[in-house]
């Protein structure tokens, strides 16, 4: 368009001019104006050097390059189940991290969020509860199987029990012990 602005044949521009009127035609001001000059020069004295659009060349992750990503999951590896974002943040905090990224500041909190979930990291709280790591130790098993289910078999002689329908059905007593897992 600048070229067509400064070679049209009726209203031709001067260079400046047709600069002008084609940033002024982008919605843009003298300082596209300038760099037209710039790449229309380096054009004319070479026709391969193009200039390059860079739109969308910024969104690949630094977490594609596989050496850091397996790097990065080994230090976590390194802290345990119980790694964190900041451990993220404090790992690109080390001057040997931030040069081989070619990075001036470590990322943010939210980056390193991002980062957790892109590398299948979950957030949980850690399970308490009846259940936890201790309904099969032998302690557990002898209370359930000589102690709890005795009374249970017990206590349902006296429960009335129905069906679905509304019907009452007896309770049968057991006579052997039955071994719940």
């Amino acid at each position: 368009m600048f070229l067509w602005n400064y070679m049209k044949p009726i209203g031709a521009c001067r260079w400046q001019a047709a600069s002008l009127m084609t940033a002024n035609a982008h919605g843009k001001g003298t300082w596209l104006a300038g760099h037209l000059h710039e790449w229309m020069r380096a054009y004319i004295l070479d026709q391969e050097d193009l200039p390059l659009n860079i739109y969308g060349t910024w969104n690949s992750s630094i977490l594609e390059d596989e050496d850091f990503k397996g790097e990065l999951l080994l230090h976590l590896q390194g802290i345990g189940k119980y790694a964190k974002s900041m451990d993220i943040i404090d790992y690109i905090k080390r001057p040997d991290v931030l040069a081989w990224l070619k990075l001036k500041k470590p990322i943010s909190l939210a980056m390193a969020q991002h980062w957790m979930k892109h590398i299948r990291y979950q957030w949980s709280k850690t399970p308490t509860g009846q259940f936890v790591n201790g309904h099969e130790q032998s302690d557990v098993v002898a209370y359930r199987q000589l102690v709890f289910l005795p009374i249970w078999v017990e206590l349902l002689l006296w429960t009335q029990i129905y069906g679905t329908e509304g019907n009452k059905y007896q309770a049968q007593p057991m006579t052997t012990y039955c071994v719940v897992i």
